[in-house]
């Protein structure tokens, strides 16, 4: 199935489009690695030595990675550093789409929140995207870097996604096709059963599922990059959406306009990458190739050379 501009809102570390669409799932974004998205500074490079690298987050539209556009907002974002520590990121100020930047000081995940209430014919909307960014320490290992990896969340963020890690995940780790990503959804904290638990691949692909009593929902990473040897890219990198979505009977009011039901929607967004088996595949077919190639001209070479007949003089003694 195809995502569409189904309103769905996500974080992105991914300008958009001039035309404002939305940007190929394949793109580079950055460093390579990370099952989350990767951090940089604003040039996209890892930074000058002794520079804090700085991140910068869009808002796009839209649960179809392919389509999914650009859109303008207002509210701030609740940042979570790789300490723990919260603050609030402000929008820029520059009339664009929206997007803001925040710094990171010290390796580790960053989560940052955008959150949205609005009321609509007597039934409160509320609306999180969630986004993890990730800083390494270059190749190096990072002292406590598994307690970094731990799964982190706010108590101010009324519904969220967590992404499970996987076995002896760090900072480099990459999510890889044919791989098994979970994801669990809480609200306030709690599991939410039989939540709408939907993925979407870089290429549009799409499945849905129930969260179960835990909150939990997985999903495979299919493989949606088939590219000719020639151009076949081990960095080639693509953007996955999931998104959750459940209702609640809750009355009360907000700003004012009060309502009777709350809809929660909530999505996290991160990278994945060719797994070790397609490149290496890749490199055997090519190698294979090369060898029949040398094999095919060498048989073609030699059988020219048998039906050559050799020079020989011959003299007539009249």
């Amino acid at each position: 199935m195809r995502g569409g501009g189904d309103g769905v809102l996500w974080l992105s570390d991914q300008a958009p489009r001039r035309d404002g669409g939305g940007r190929p799932g394949g793109a580079r974004g950055g460093m390579a690695g990370m099952g989350g998205m990767a951090g940089m500074d604003d040039s996209g490079m890892g930074g000058a030595p002794g520079r804090i690298p700085n991140k910068r987050l869009w808002l796009r539209s839209g649960s179809n990675p392919l389509t999914a556009g650009s859109v303008p907002a207002s509210e701030p974002v609740l940042l979570l550093d790789a300490q723990q520590q919260a603050s609030s990121i402000d929008v820029e100020a520059h009339g664009g789409p929206y997007n803001v930047t925040f710094p990171m000081p010290e390796p580790g995940v960053y989560n940052a929140y955008f959150v949205r209430r609005a009321v609509d014919q007597e039934t409160l909307a509320v609306t999180v995207a969630k986004a993890e960014v990730m800083r390494s320490a270059g190749h190096s290992k990072v002292e406590g870097e598994a307690q970094l990896m731990v799964p982190r969340t706010d108590s101010r963020v009324p519904v969220e996604i967590v992404r499970e890690r996987k076995d002896g995940e760090g900072l480099f780790t990459r999510i890889n096709y044919g791989d098994t990503i979970r994801f669990q959804v809480l609200r306030d904290g709690k599991p939410v059963q039989n939540a709408r638990v939907s993925f979407t691949s870089g290429q549009g692909w799409s499945n849905s599922v129930q969260s179960d009593e835990d909150g939990r929902a997985g999903f495979v990473v299919i493989r949606d990059y088939f590219p000719e040897w020639r151009e076949f890219d081990r960095r080639h990198r693509e953007t996955f959406v999931v998104s959750a979505s459940f209702p609640v009977d809750q009355a009360g009011e907000w700003q004012g306009s009060p309502y009777h039901s709350v809809r929660y929607t909530t999505t996290l967004a991160g990278a994945y990458y060719p797994a070790i088996e397609d490149y290496e595949s890749y490199a055997w077919g090519l190698g294979i190739a090369v060898v029949a190639l040398l094999f095919s001209g060498t048989a073609v070479y030699l059988y020219r050379r048998r039906r050559v007949r050799p020079y020989r003089e011959v003299s007539f003694d009249e």
